[in-house]
């Protein structure tokens, strides 16, 4: 594993970013995408953002009311998320610089999960968790996927769900299952990036598993530069209603355990690569 330079990171002209949630572009992609402005290179790349989980009701800070399924509720939560993102989203690429598409499926939270014994909330979940509703939502999810597959000059990004937060964890299923089945008969490139703040919150055995979903799949890593504080800055300046503090230690933590790892001086973020 070695750093690279940020132009080399992702090849592909066009990008396809599945962003779970509101607030995931930033989380997965801020530190590429703020590197690539830095560089002057981002006029080089199309990006495509395609919000999985895109009817929400969750709020940050409001406790029992985050299991309200209402109508009123997922209105109000849903519309302040999404002004939020967009809002973040062109400080990040700029005004109509990017394509935005809502993918229509229910949050995690609408779907009745329970929130996980952690720092964050979040419904943790894997295969084991899924129940009719999940299945049909990865059914349709593979379906998606297998067609970006087919794009040529085409990267695809998914989350690489650690800690597994249902909703993550499906999107990068739907990723690696699609990989596997199509094999050398893509066209486009699947990339598996860190999500924060959870890769900084998450503990040894979750990390483990996330490693071996790495070397069991061959996925190649790759590490880049990028500015952490910039992360936060952004996340605490848009997205008022969706972080906690808690976030900025998720986030300074992985980048200084990937500056600690590779004996360098700045802080690092990983994407890993799938090769058919």
């Amino acid at each position: 594993m070695k750093i690279e330079s940020i132009q080399s990171i992702i090849t592909e002209k066009n990008i396809i970013i599945l962003s779970p949630h509101y607030d995931d572009v930033l989380f997965m992609m801020g530190g590429y995408i703020s590197e690539m402005k830095k560089e002057g290179h981002i006029s080089d790349k199309e990006f495509e953002i395609k919000l999985l989980f895109s009817r929400s009701n969750y709020q940050a800070r409001t406790g029992e009311s985050n299991f309200d399924t209402s109508i009123e509720r997922i209105k109000m939560a849903t519309g302040n998320r999404l002004i939020e993102d967009q809002n973040c989203i062109n400080e990040l690429l700029g005004e109509f610089n990017y394509h935005y598409e809502l993918m229509g499926e229910d949050e995690s939270l609408i779907r009745g999960k329970f929130l996980a014994d952690s720092r964050l909330e979040f419904p943790h979940g894997t295969y084991k968790d899924f129940d009719q509703k999940d299945d049909k939502i990865f059914e349709r999810m593979k379906n998606r996927v297998k067609s970006y597959a087919m794009r040529s000059d085409t990267a695809v990004i998914f989350p690489l769900a650690i800690k597994e937060h249902i909703d993550h964890f499906i999107a990068r299923e739907a990723g690696i299952v699609v990989a596997r089945e199509l094999g050398s008969k893509m066209k486009a490139t699947f990339y598996f990036i860190e999500d924060k703040p959870y890769a900084g919150l998450a503990n040894e055995e979750e990390l483990d598993r996330t490693e071996n979903f790495i070397a069991e799949n061959r996925l190649e890593s790759r590490l880049f530069t990028y500015d952490p504080e910039l992360m936060i800055d952004l996340a605490f300046h848009h997205y008022i209603s969706q972080v906690e503090e808690v976030y900025k230690k998720g986030v300074r933590s992985r980048a200084s355990f990937w500056k600690t790892k590779m004996k360098v001086d700045h802080a690092l973020d990983r994407i890993c690569v799938f090769k058919p």
